[in-house]
């Protein structure tokens, strides 16, 4: 059987790719994740800054405080998110039950992935002192998907 982690990488691609090209946006990886960016989101169709890099996660392991979601992420990757040396850039957090059974389900009428993903920019927050993990906080009005994509844009491109 295929490893869990692999599974819920996977699942969350496929979450943000059917999201991505529904709402008509385009997205690119790179051959090589070494900057600790996965992907680009491309709206073709806006002048100006059209382009969103972005870092997506998937976990089961998040709470949900008011109206925020509270995610540890890797000191390592928080970092790499904090820095403003290109273009706005995301963290992208795909939520999923924490039984495997419920990740996915369907029938001849449709196919479900459960839960949603959310974001968060963190470019020019402080860089705290190293540790094993940095907690954020992604505002769930903040959900990718529809017209938070268009939000999205709106806020970090102007």
């Amino acid at each position: 059987m295929t490893p869990r982690n692999y599974r819920q990488q996977e699942l969350s691609e496929t979450y943000l790719r059917a999201v991505v090209f529904n709402a008509g946006y385009n997205l690119s990886r790179p051959v090589v994740d070494t900057f600790g960016i996965d992907g680009t989101i491309e709206a073709p169709f806006r002048s100006g800054v059209n382009k969103i890099d972005y870092q997506l996660k998937s976990t089961t392991r998040y709470a949900v405080r008011d109206s925020f979601i509270v995610y540890d992420l890797r000191w390592d990757d928080y970092d790499r998110l904090t820095r403003a040396d290109g273009l706005p850039r995301v963290l992208a957090l795909y939520l999923m039950p924490r039984e495997p059974e419920l990740w996915l389900s369907g029938n001849e009428d449709e196919l479900r992935l459960r839960h949603c993903a959310y974001w968060v920019s963190l470019m020019g927050q402080s860089v705290s002192p190293r540790a094993a993990q940095k907690r954020v906080y992604l505002p769930r009005a903040n959900v990718l998907y529809g017209d938070g994509l268009d939000r999205m844009f709106d806020q970090l491109t102007g």
